[in-house]
């Protein structure tokens, strides 16, 4: 049986639980020989920190894609903004299959965001595990 798009973002954000779905709309890869461009977007509506978006974009050569972004968004407070990118996170990735015009994809982010009113830095983990559109 094909799995359709989507898939799941766990996890902790400081000491804050995360658990996102990824939104197959929102998400998609592009695989050009053994280059990957991957953009996976999670999305959770009501949570205690009220609407929340993450973004985690990854390219490179497979199996070891060099550049990594990660972003949390918090909409009820705009000041709580967090970012990342490969000068403080480590992306280890498990999956990265093509299976027809899907891409599996499962992996972890560790390391450190800055953001937020104050400008701080949290620690960061995050595994996911997705089944992504392949995009032209």
């Amino acid at each position: 049986m094909a799995q359709d798009p989507g898939g799941l973002v766990t996890g902790s954000f400081g000491d804050v639980p995360v658990e996102l779905p990824v939104s197959a709309d929102l998400s998609g890869a592009t695989i050009i020989g053994t280059y990957a461009d991957v953009s996976l977007a999670a999305t959770q509506m009501e949570s205690e920190q009220g609407p929340i978006m993450l973004t985690l974009s990854f390219n490179g050569e497979l199996p070891d894609p060099g550049e990594v972004t990660l972003d949390i968004v918090f909409a009820r407070d705009m000041g709580r903004n967090w970012a990342g990118d490969e000068s403080s996170l480590t992306l280890e990735l498990d999956t990265f299959e093509l299976s027809g015009e899907l891409v599996a994809v499962a992996g972890t982010v560790t390391g450190e965001i800055t953001g937020g009113p104050e400008q701080a830095t949290r620690p960061v983990t995050l595994s996911f595990n997705a089944q992504l559109e392949q995009l032209d």
